[in-house]
């Protein structure tokens, strides 16, 4: 079935276009001559052939349309050849007929679990993509949160999400949970962005003996002079030996004058002065002196070296870790320079050096571990494509193990939908494979017993009971083909009026939706359109035109037959009424119903769709009136039944009172003929000098005989539709 028809970009039709959406079962359209209810058949029809104007099926479904307008017409009857026959199944044998009702109902239940395996189908399909997309999102985190780390290893699968989630499913099987992002990202650091040159190693610093100058004993020992001379012990004892020191090296410069009373010096004085800074003490001395030299140029040679090892800037070595240990060092050593003078200055004072070998230990360990480092990366850049590839491997590696718990999550629901998917589609082509065994079975069966006769006997049937005497169908020698004939055999199509063209042409395609021209088509099932079908038809043909219709809506409300959907446009006011009339609903809407009336607006179709029977006349409230006519005044009553009869009969139908008499006899034209005046006489006339006692028994003579005008015009279903009365079976 059809759910909504979009029409744009064409005819009457502008860009934005219009739209029927929530199609039912029963769909009428209303709209005057020329605001494009021909161009909305013709694309319903031909949709494919227009693709601005779109089409959607119930569950993406299409099944065959017949459309009925004026193509339909011209196709059909305007033409040179013969008149393509209609296929239907005779009733020659029960028994066949039984069979292909039998595997119809089979093929529509299999259709109907199809439809089911379908939404099914896609269904999972849909929960399918939904775990794929969930999944792809996130190993897509895992790239984003890793990427500006391991960038160079995703080269290739960044620009996409789909191709990084493939690359994750490929990688999967080498989850490795013993890999350490930190490494990862040092080798990256090292392989993908740093030098691509060999690089030198770096000299080791040389501080071997370091600590034992640094811890000399001569800075502990008190220089003094020898104690055996008897001045000695009073210097000991007063501890005045760097003074009195100081005071012997001036002596040699003042002329036996003493440096530190003035006074003329006594010779034995100045000799033992001499004898206790005697050789021993001056080479104690000396060894102070060549060990400052040692110590200083020792440091001062450490720190020129450490100092060498910053300005190489090499990217493997942690200067600022150097840099802190230098400082430190250079700290010591001035402190140390200053102990060293003061026991240069105080000889027989004790002084401790503060050690740097801890320093320069750390300052050795890390140009170890730069040499390391070095050699690392010499290594990689004698093999580099291997170890770049080898790195790279280990990257997804990694990712595959940061991923593997939602790759598992992933992995066991896409199996069970591709199980279930897999299932679903075997389960369809084995219904589909059914399907088309019994479509060829219900072929074969058809073939037994399709005719055309059976269409030809029904047309002519029909043409007979509505007094078209004149011609009929004949089946010509071309097997499955009529021609249209006058009673003597001669060719009658070229010489149809417009009103027996347009009847037969209709009742062609009443036929036509209850069998096919193609007889291997009898049961398919149909959508029909029927596009103003009463075009130059005069007021009888309407009606029974009508009548055809509603039977069309009535077997698609009771499921009878193959058509599954029709489409009503007119643009005939009584022609809609008719064909929309429901006993009891009045104007409201059937739940299978839709209304639309079609309009043009500026030369632009529009169209609107109402909850209700939006074409309402005078006419269907006179009825409505009527119907409770007893419980009214007469004067009322008369008024009308007059109406109604000047509206259906007179008006519209084009007949005279005479030509509605004449269809009574005898006594019941008295009758007529009185009913006639009594109602022109109460809706008419004034006057005070007239009383016609009219009492509800009158009431109800006169509609009696109302009644019977539409009897005896032919027209009895209209009255009994019109006053909600349904036929007793």
């Amino acid at each position: 079935m059809i759910e909504k028809i979009k029409i744009n970009n064409r005819a009457s039709y502008d860009q934005v276009g219009i739209v029927l959406d929530q199609l039912k079962q029963v769909n009428f359209i209303y709209g005057t001559n020329g605001t494009g209810k021909t161009t909305l058949s013709n694309s319903i029809k031909n949709s494919e052939e227009f693709p601005d104007c779109k089409i959607t099926w119930n569950r993406d479904i299409a099944i065959k349309k017949l459309v009925y307008n004026k193509e339909f017409v011209e196709e059909n009857f305007h033409q040179k050849n013969n008149i393509k026959g209609i296929f239907t199944l005779g009733k020659e044998s029960l028994d066949i007929q039984e069979k292909i009702t039998s595997k119809a109902s089979e093929i529509t239940k299999l259709n109907d679990e199809m439809l089911k395996l379908k939404d099914n189908f896609i269904q999972k399909s849909i929960e399918r993509n939904e775990n794929e997309a969930e999944y792809e999102e996130k190993c897509w985190i895992l790239k984003i949160k890793y990427d500006s780390d391991l960038e160079e290893a995703f080269k290739g699968y960044r620009a996409g999400k789909n191709k990084f989630k493939d690359k994750c499913k490929l990688e999967s099987i080498n989850a490795d949970t013993s890999m350490i992002f930190e490494e990862l990202k040092s080798l990256s650091s090292k392989i993908f962005r740093g030098t691509k040159q060999r690089i030198h190693t770096i000299n080791y610093i040389e501080f071997k003996g370091t600590s034992t100058v640094i811890n000399n004993p001569i800075l502990n020992n008190r220089i003094i002079g020898q104690e055996d001379i008897d001045i000695a012990n009073l210097i000991t004892k007063l501890n005045i030996s760097d003074w009195v020191k100081q005071g012997h090296i001036h002596m040699q410069m003042t002329e036996g004058i003493c440096p530190f009373c003035q006074q003329n010096l006594n010779e034995v004085f100045k000799v033992k002065l001499d004898q206790y800074f005697n050789d021993s003490y001056n080479e104690q001395l000396k060894e102070l002196e060549g060990f400052n030299y040692k110590y200083v140029t020792m440091v001062d040679e450490i720190l020129n070296q450490i100092e060498n090892v910053l300005k190489l800037e090499n990217e493997f070595i942690h200067n600022e870790n150097i840099i802190t240990q230098k400082i430190i060092i250079f700290t010591k050593h001035e402190s140390n320079k200053i102990l060293i003078m003061k026991k240069m200055k105080e000889p027989s004072c004790s002084v401790t050096l503060e050690a740097i070998g801890e320093e320069l230990q750390k300052i050795s360990e890390c140009i170890n571990q730069a040499n390391k480092n070095i050699s690392n990366h010499n290594a990689i850049i004698d093999n580099f494509n291997f170890e770049k590839d080898k790195l790279i491997t280990s990257i997804w590696t990694f990712i595959a193990a940061e991923n593997k718990e939602d790759h598992k999550i992933y992995v066991e629901k896409d199996y069970r939908f591709e199980k279930a998917i897999s299932g679903i589609t075997s389960t369809i082509n084995v219904k589909n494979a059914k399907i088309l065994e019994l479509i060829l079975e219900v072929e074969e069966l058809e073939s037994q017993i399709t005719s055309v006769t059976p269409s030809i006997n029904g047309m002519n049937k029909l043409l007979q009971s509505f007094s078209f005497t004149n011609f009929k169908f004949l089946e010509t020698s071309e097997r499955g083909s009529y021609s249209i004939v006058r009673q003597d055999g001669e060719d009658a199509k070229q010489t149809l009026s417009e009103g027996e063209k347009t009847f037969v042409t209709f009742l062609y395609f009443i036929h036509l939706l209850n069998g096919s021209n193609d007889k291997s088509r009898i049961t398919e099932n149909k959508i029909v359109v029927i596009d103003d079908p009463i075009s130059s038809l005069d007021s009888n043909i309407l009606f029974i035109v009508s009548n055809l219709i509603r039977k069309i809506i009535e077997d698609i409300r009771t499921q009878k037959g193959t058509i599954q959907q029709v489409f009503i446009l007119t643009h005939n006011i009584y022609f809609h009424k008719e064909v929309t009339f429901n006993k009891g609903k009045g104007s409201n809407k059937l739940k299978d119903e839709t209304f639309w009336i079609l309009r043009k607006n500026n030369n632009i179709s529009e169209i609107q769709g109402f909850d209700c029977n939006p074409i309402k006349t005078s006419y269907e409230l006179l009825w409505q009136e009527i119907q409770f006519a007893q419980e009214r005044s007469s004067n009322t009553v008369q008024n009308l039944i007059r109406r109604i009869i000047e509206n259906y009969f007179k008006i519209f139908g084009n007949y005279s009172e005479d030509d509605i008499i004449n269809k009574f006899q005898d006594e019941e034209q008295i009758i007529c003929r009185a009913l006639l005046s009594w109602i022109n006489d109460g809706s008419h006339f004034t006057n005070d000098d007239l009383y016609i006692e009219c009492n509800n028994d009158t009431v109800i003579k006169y509609l009696s005989i109302f009644e019977r005008i539409f009897e005896v015009t032919g027209h009895h279903a209209h009255f009994k539709m019109m006053m909600g009365i349904e036929d007793v079976a």
